[in-house]
């Protein structure tokens, strides 16, 4: 008797359906016709796939972890394996991660983004002579020149540095600090605050630049840096109004003009001046406008948060960064009367405010710095642990052209 392939043929073309719908952004219905798929054939791997990845893309990772497994049982497939890598690696799960990303390999030895992905978890863990291994397979499968480049001149070095510690703190031991963690993963500079020597900075902080004096002293630190290793810009700018009266403060304290959104001059060197990119859009925005004008950015961002870790690629990386934490800067909460060194109440300000209440608050924010900074004692050695120690930064210590982006 004639085999019946009615049923997989019929699963085919609502996967195919699917695929076209998919294509052309209409998730929902797309994931309907993979449904279908499924139904009709339960073994179809690759619609369980689809399926996964559209339930990613909508928020659902409960579902499409479901259907990566399915198409895991089914027919071990690779893309299931990486994917599944992928959530479990933003999970904060690397051993997991690293056993699917394997599995996958084994399935498809030519999937580029398996190999980044076990590079990663194996710098993660200090086995920097196996990650180049997968580095190199990767640039051999042709995956992003750009990010081959970058792992290989400014990746692999700083991971090399902390080889041992990182597999120390694998094994159980001591973690790595958050100054250490911002050099590995960003290649830039950690400032610290008040309360801290600049070298050993907490990984947890209640510090959120509530204080004048949390915001003079990691602005004072980076105008230290900028002297010390003669860094020139021609123009400060902001990221968004909120980082106005910020990148004010520190275009006048490096002698370089303020410029307005769309007034940057072409072909010059910015500081990029951002409060917090909590929500990055605005601030890869920033990024592109300036690369368009023939722009090399410097971007110091005050407060990174710990969510912009996974979302920041090599190409948006900062240069200087104050603390990870959260960020509630003083000077944009209510005025309760003389500055005090406490924490501002009530809301903060809404956006769109008027350009002289920013002159204000710009010289507000200088007079705070005029009247309370004074260089520490601790800063040769801050340099130095950049300057002697630790140099692999993702920008020339010593240079004055561009800033790698």
């Amino acid at each position: 008797m004639p085999e019946d392939f009615s049923g997989w043929s019929r699963a085919q073309e609502l996967y195919d359906r699917g695929v076209e719908l998919e294509d052309n952004g209409e998730l929902e219905a797309a994931l309907e016709h993979y449904e279908k798929a499924v139904a009709e054939d339960p073994a179809f791997a690759d619609a369980y796939v689809e399926m996964a990845y559209i339930q990613l893309r909508l928020g659902d990772e409960r579902r499409a972890v479901e259907n990566l497994r399915k198409a895991i049982r089914v027919a071990g497939h690779p893309l299931a394996y990486y994917n599944l890598g992928w959530i479990y690696e933003g999970r904060s799960r690397p051993e997991r991660a690293e056993v699917l990303y394997r599995k996958a390999l084994e399935g498809n030895p030519e999937m580029t983004d398996a190999h980044l992905g076990l590079a990663a978890i194996l710098l993660g863990r200090g086995a920097v002579a196996e990650a180049r291994t997968h580095i190199d397979r990767a640039a051999g499968l042709e995956a992003d020149a750009d990010y081959i480049r970058f792992l290989r001149e400014s990746a692999l070095p700083r991971y090399s540095e902390f080889a041992s510690a990182l597999a120390a703190a694998a094994a159980g031991g001591h973690p790595l600090g958050m100054k250490e963690r911002v050099y590995l993963d960003f290649g830039a500079l950690l400032l610290g605050s008040s309360g801290d020597d600049g070298i050993k900075v907490p990984a947890v902080t209640r510090r959120r630049f509530s204080r004048p004096a949390e915001v003079v002293v990691t602005v004072g630190r980076f105008a230290e840096f900028c002297r010390h290793f003669r860094w020139r810009f021609d123009a400060a700018a902001a990221v968004d109004p909120d980082s106005e009266p910020l990148a004010r403060l520190l275009g006048g304290l490096l002698g370089v003009p303020y410029c307005r959104p769309g007034e940057v001059p072409e072909n010059k060197r910015i500081l990029l001046t951002a409060l917090s990119l909590r929500d990055a859009r605005e601030y890869f925005a920033a990024l592109d406008s300036l690369e368009e004008s023939g722009c090399s950015a410097f971007a110091f961002v005050m407060a990174l948060s710990p969510a912009c870790f996974r979302e920041i690629d090599f190409r948006s990386l900062p240069q200087a960064v104050g603390l990870v934490t959260d960020i509630e800067p003083y000077w944009l909460r209510a005025e309760r009367g003389a500055a005090g060194s406490g924490p501002a109440p009530g809301p903060a300000r809404p956006r769109g405010e008027a350009p002289e209440d920013l002159e204000k608050l710009s010289a507000r924010l200088a007079a705070d710095f005029q009247a309370r900074w004074r260089s520490e004692p601790e800063m040769p050695a801050q340099i130095a642990w950049y300057d002697r120690e630790h140099s692999h930064l993702n920008f020339p210590l010593r240079a004055s052209g561009n800033v790698r982006r």
